[in-house]
């Protein structure tokens, strides 16, 4: 478990950055190559690590606490924030429509937050899904196709049909939580991952794609699929040999603290990177750089810098705040802390 929870915590870290990135003066290549994958990514994870333990009852108010509070709490944070370092006008009707919709792309103060309520649906619906469905292949068989309507009647990859708390994308990512619930239920990742057919093939095969991209296109054309269904299972093949990939070369960095610290406080750095990181960055020190002319270059200053200001955030908000983050507050730990580690 240890091992596993290791990997887990490396994809998330390694995720982070990418979002985090992804978010900054980077160029619409690795970006748009970035944001194929990043977001299926942590769905995929969530359906991982995904459990029906308790009634729904205890499973919906956990649900509540671990998202929908620091929803809450972050959403409030980040209006703050965001109207102090861009100078806006506080229009507390605009916040609390903005924050009670949680639509992609129209949380104004902070658009990454759409993923905690998008989330909460997912895992709410597939919590019926389990119960209702008992043979585990029929629930892929039914997320798939779900999908794929997010896909097609809602524009849910083009973000052309927004719906309240990102209903849409919900549909269109419960796909990748159902295939990493699918995963963990056969035991698929929990052998030598380092030497995992399951891992090898498909991260040679992104590689090669990645290198010439045009090879992937051509192996599609040969099926002659009509272009909305090729579109959608094309999109999830393509994730699911990134997300594959990462998963592979997790098992290789899991050695480090820093991917590992941040696999742990990816709710803390997804919430708070652009508020406040980037906000502070782009207030005190990205003119005095002086590299506008090197988007690249830049964006990776912005991300090292959102993460060094954001980690003592972390520790912060772990060790006084842990019940915003849907965590106990343990009070001996943190009188141990504070004597022991002084």
């Amino acid at each position: 478990m240890s091992k596993r929870i290791t990997w887990i915590d490396t994809c998330k870290g390694i995720g982070i950055f990418l979002v985090i990135i992804g978010h900054t003066t980077l160029v619409d290549a690795p970006r748009i190559h970035i944001y194929s994958f990043h977001m299926p990514l942590f769905f995929f994870l969530s359906g991982f690590l995904f459990s029906t333990k308790g009634s729904f009852r205890e499973f919906s108010l956990i649900k509540v606490k671990t998202l929908l509070v620091p929803y809450i709490f972050f959403a409030i944070l980040s209006f703050l924030l965001t109207t102090h370092y861009l100078g806006m006008p506080i229009e507390i009707g605009s916040f609390f429509y903005s924050t009670i919709e949680s639509r992609r792309n129209y949380i104004f103060y902070n658009i990454p937050l759409w993923f905690l309520t998008s989330l909460f649906l997912i895992e709410i619906i597939f919590y019926y899904l389990v119960k209702l469905i008992k043979n585990k292949y029929a629930i892929l068989m039914v997320v798939i196709p779900v999908g794929f309507l997010s896909h097609w009647q809602l524009g849910a990859a083009r973000g052309t049909n927004i719906l309240p708390w990102s209903l849409d994308q919900s549909l269109y990512y419960l796909v990748f939580f159902g295939i990493g619930y699918f995963v963990r239920i056969l035991n698929w990742l929990e052998r030598d991952l380092k030497k995992s057919f399951l891992l090898v093939v498909p991260s040679i095969l992104y590689i090669w794609f990645v290198l010439d991209s045009t090879v992937y296109e051509r192996a599609w054309q040969i099926l002659h699929l009509t272009p909305n269904i090729q579109i959608y299972l094309s999109g999830i093949l393509w994730a699911l040999l990134a997300i594959s990939f990462t998963i592979y070369i997790s098992q290789f960095l899991s050695f480090s603290p820093v991917l590992s610290y941040l696999g742990r406080n990816t709710l803390i750095l997804m919430c708070l990177h652009l508020p406040l990181a980037i906000n502070v960055f782009n207030t005190h020190f990205r003119e005095g750089l002086n590299l506008e002319n090197h988007p690249n270059i830049l964006a990776l200053f912005i991300t090292i810098f959102s993460i060094l200001l954001l980690i003592p955030v972390s520790y912060i908000m772990n060790n006084l705040f842990p019940f915003l983050l849907g965590k106990k507050f343990n009070h001996k730990l943190l009188v141990y802390n504070y004597i022991f580690k002084k």
